[in-house]
């Protein structure tokens, strides 16, 4: 594999992250400096060293965090805004999040250091649903909602089909629920705009059989091994 992939797989750094990293010539492979991020190294049989230090293949962590409204998921911020890493304290692992929430999201986050297992959750294959929670700024018609389970036209071509229930209304308001089995960039926030709505909050309740529960908003906890099996799981298989 690449040098870069390497460093990932290692648990050491993102893949983005490690190319300046290597074209800096901070990292040296069996002693000698490589800087070409794509060179061919196998990690189980040569040393890789970061700034003179032995790169090993760190512990898997697996987190589920409850990321508050107005946090980004990115690992620093160029207008400074507060990060999901701010959040972790001095917990200095590299993390990568399974899947985005936007900034105006909150809800359920996973991030993890092991790249096999957040591929899989998030591989189309695998249809891992995910349930947001989203108020919208009117009441939904009962036409829209079928929409919605049917699939949206967005630019990119129609969504997939969703699962869409009312949960409440109030004031005007409607709060619906929507399980998606993809992931499109501000998926959710799309679909209702195309149908003419206006979401005005979204949180993100569950992933797979994983739910946010009583995290509180900005906590953080280890999955167990049971959860950790069951969110990479094939469809339809049973642990």
């Amino acid at each position: 594999m690449s040098l870069g992939r390497a460093l990932s797989k290692l648990g050491f750094t993102s893949r983005s992250q490690a190319r300046p990293l290597i074209e800096s010539g901070r990292v040296s492979v069996n002693g000698r400096s490589i800087r070409n991020p794509e060179v061919r190294v196998d990690p189980d049989r040569e040393v890789i060293r970061v700034d003179g230090q032995i790169i090993r293949s760190a512990a898997p962590v697996y987190l589920m965090m409850h990321k508050p409204k107005g946090v980004v998921t990115t690992r620093s911020d160029e207008r400074e805004r507060k990060t999901v890493y701010d959040l972790l304290g001095k917990d200095e692992q590299w993390l990568f999040p399974v899947g985005r929430l936007d900034k105006e999201t909150s809800g359920l986050l996973l991030l993890t250091n092991d790249t096999q297992w957040g591929n899989r959750i998030t591989a189309p294959e695998s249809k891992v649903s995910k349930i947001y929670h989203v108020k919208l700024n009117r009441t939904m018609t009962e036409n829209d909602l079928e929409r919605l389970r049917l699939g949206v036209v967005l630019e990119e071509g129609q969504t997939a089909p969703a699962e869409a229930t009312r949960l409440r209304q109030a004031e005007g308001k409607e709060w619906i629920s929507l399980a998606l089995r993809e992931g499109r960039n501000r998926q959710v926030r799309r679909m209702c705009e195309a149908l003419g709505y206006r979401v005005e909050e979204l949180t993100r309740i569950r992933i797979g059989d994983l739910a946010l529960g009583d995290l509180p908003a900005g906590g953080h906890r280890p999955l167990t091994p049971s959860e950790v099996r069951r969110l990479a799981a094939p469809p339809n298989k049973s642990l």
